[in-house]
């Protein structure tokens, strides 16, 4: 069972007279919980995104552009049919 901890959020007056119609009491909780979740993860993506981004830079600095794999598969295709 997850531990619950209850938190004090201020939140725009007219988002949660939004939520108190869209979702039943017993609910918004979990719409809450769901809602930060999902949140979290989609900054968790982002960051990780950039530092992909940031390691393609900077192993694009140190090797330069490389050769696409696909013709290297072709032309190694090319040499084994012609043994």
């Amino acid at each position: 069972m997850r531990q619950v901890i209850r938190v004090t959020v201020a939140l725009p007056r007219e988002l949660w007279e939004s939520v108190k119609r869209a979702v039943p009491a017993g609910k918004r909780s979990s719409l809450v919980a769901e809602a930060l979740e999902s949140e979290l993860r989609r900054r968790q993506r982002l960051q990780q995104v950039g530092q992909l981004r940031q390691f393609q830079e900077s192993m694009l600095k140190k090797y330069g552009e490389l050769p696409a794999s696909a013709a290297d598969i072709e032309q190694m295709r090319s040499e084994h049919d012609d043994e």
